[in-house]
């Protein structure tokens, strides 16, 4: 899987938020949870300033595994 994809690092910032980096790298604000699957941090508040954010691209193979952890 990972050599399937690109990731992208993203340095945490204030005003960030998941729904926001969706919506810059996916043009879709609404799979922000792929970031956050991707990164083990189910919401924003697991997330501090610095943390470097893994933006797995493109999406659509993100999301076929994440509903296949099993092939991890």
């Amino acid at each position: 899987f990972l050599s399937e994809i690109e990731i992208i690092q993203h340095i945490y910032s204030v005003g960030d938020t998941m729904s926001k980096l969706a919506y810059k790298h996916y043009s879709d604000a609404t799979l922000w949870w792929v970031i956050a699957w991707f990164n083990s941090k189910p919401t924003e508040f697991h997330c501090k300033v610095g943390d470097t954010i893994l933006i797995p691209t493109p999406v659509d193979i993100a999301i076929s595994q994440a509903y296949n952890v099993s092939d991890l």
